[in-house]
């Protein structure tokens, strides 16, 4: 890659302006492709979410580009963000390997690493059996978890939760709701938060150390946040084009541009969810935070200030 072009492609990158790169490179004969320009087509199409795509282009040199570690990198996120995991591992700890003592691209690969680690952990949680006669959340004092103000009592906080509004929430997102957090809303059927920090397993310099909750929708329709209510989950879904993972259970103070979700990927609609953030603004990621509703509550921490 000559310097100018260099020069324009890193400019590019560092706009966002990736399907710029991709029409730039594909005006270029494959003949004429190097090791860098193939490279930085492979990261625009991983960051333009064109990855069945990047793995094909990656492959097609591997012979050879796989010599050097930013091939398996970038081979090993476009395996990672297809769910694909145990080729993302591979890929990313041979590049580790190759990469040696540069710290940047090891950095890169260890975060992807713990990510996979994180979605691993996902996925057993999704397959263990359940315990319905575990109790949760003994040990957490409802007057210093909660926020009830008027607000709360206003927008979110229902009648006692019963059998039947967790029957009809059910049937109408089309999701079994966990027991852990139909034990809670029994106790308290939503609200706003005191204890409303949640620590990002993966913080980077890309990320925030924490995530800030708002609060906890419960499960009585007639109010407005609540999992059925007007900024429930089918409106997250069907008007913000939030990704139909599963169901919107945490707003943040950022309203409809972050949100707290089960996810169902990985256990189908009657199993055991997860629990994520996405963020809308950053073409809605999905960030894990907690393999289940049970370890996302007990993680949940006051903010330093308050």
């Amino acid at each position: 890659m000559n310097s100018g072009f260099q020069r324009k492609i890193a400019r590019l990158a560092s706009q966002g302006q990736f399907q710029k790169i991709i029409v730039l490179i594909e005006q270029i004969p494959e003949s004429g492709r190097d090791r860098e320009i193939v490279g930085s087509y492979v990261r625009a199409l991983n960051n333009t979410g064109q990855c069945e795509r990047a793995i094909e282009v990656s492959l097609r040199y591997k012979d050879r580009d796989e010599a050097y570690p930013l091939w398996h990198y970038r081979l090993g996120y476009a395996f990672w963000y297809l769910d694909r995991l145990k080729e993302a591992k591979a890929a990313l700890l041979r590049g580790k390997e190759l990469a040696k003592d540069d710290t940047q691209i090891t950095g890169w690969i260890d975060e992807l690493l713990e990510r996979i680690a994180e979605l691993e952990t996902f996925q057993r949680a999704a397959i263990a059996p359940r315990n319905p006669s575990k109790l949760f959340f003994d040990c957490i004092d409802s007057s210093d978890f909660w926020d009830v103000c008027d607000l709360s009592l206003q927008k979110y906080t229902g009648a006692p939760a019963t059998d039947e509004m967790f029957a009809q929430t059910e049937k109408a997102l089309g999701y079994r709701l966990p027991e852990s957090y139909k034990q809670m809303m029994r106790r308290h059927n939503g609200g706003l938060l005191r204890c409303r920090s949640f620590p990002f397993p993966s913080a980077s310099r890309y990320q925030p150390y924490k995530i800030h909750i708002s609060g906890v929708m419960g499960v009585d329709p007639s109010k407005p946040y609540s999992l059925c209510g007007e900024f429930g989950c089918r409106s997250m879904i069907g008007k913000w084009k939030y990704p139909a993972i599963g169901i919107a259970v945490c707003n943040c103070p950022s309203e409809i541009h972050n949100l707290v979700f089960l996810d169902y990927r990985y256990c189908g609609p009657a199993g055991e969810p997860g629990v994520v953030h996405i963020d809308q603004e950053d073409d809605y990621t999905v960030t894990c935070l907690a393999p289940n509703f049970e370890g996302f509550i007990l993680g949940l921490e006051k903010d330093d200030n308050d």
